[in-house]
């Protein structure tokens, strides 16, 4: 199971030096590409997963694979990450790191959940209202759920808005059962 507690923090710590280096963007590029490599490269991950290779074996090969590909900052980064034998946590680093780099530049995921798939209009115009209601971009996924039975259910991270008919049904029983209840009890 990986600690997302601890990915977050080195990606918060690399987010750091990115910003004060102003390398945040080729960092962003930098792990991309690694994160791509490890899906791809069954050997590459292999290898970085590994636990009987040593520290320095892998960190030495990996600066003879990386040093003209990557920067130095990430380098130093995915070195420390070996040092510390850390390196299952690396995928999610990389993802931890590309939600920090997102958040600074003002951009938003959000998955677009509707009963039936939405027209390329409709997804232009939803996309739209969502980025001037909060004021940042929107980078959207869509899902089809035809429980929802109509409307759709807007996730951003932490952030849901239920305009689905199912969720309209679910408020209206979960008032009808209030009402009840404290019709109940008021007897």
């Amino acid at each position: 199971m990986v600690d997302l507690r601890v990915a977050r923090r080195y990606a918060s710590a690399l987010f750091k030096v990115a910003l004060q280096s102003n390398t945040i963007q080729r960092t962003g590029e930098d792990l991309t590409r690694l994160r791509e490599l490890l899906r791809q490269s069954e050997a590459f991950r292999a290898f970085l997963y590994d636990p009987r290779i040593a520290r320095d074996r892998k960190k030495e090969r990996i600066r003879q694979l990386l040093h003209e590909s990557v920067m130095p900052e990430t380098l130093r980064a995915l070195e420390l990450i070996i040092e510390k034998r850390r390196e299952k946590l690396f995928e999610a680093i990389c993802d931890e790191y590309q939600k920090l780099q997102e958040a600074h530049q003002g951009i938003v995921r959000a998955t677009i959940t509707s009963a039936v798939p939405l027209t390329e209009s409709e997804q232009a115009a939803l996309v739209q209202k969502l980025e001037q209601s909060i004021g940042k971009q929107i980078i959207p996924t869509y899902e089809v759920n035809p429980n929802l039975l109509g409307g759709v259910r807007v996730r951003m991270g932490d952030y849901e808005i239920d305009g689905s008919i199912r969720g309209a049904l679910e408020n209206l029983r979960e008032r009808i059962r209030l009402e009840i209840e404290r019709r109940t009890i008021a007897r």
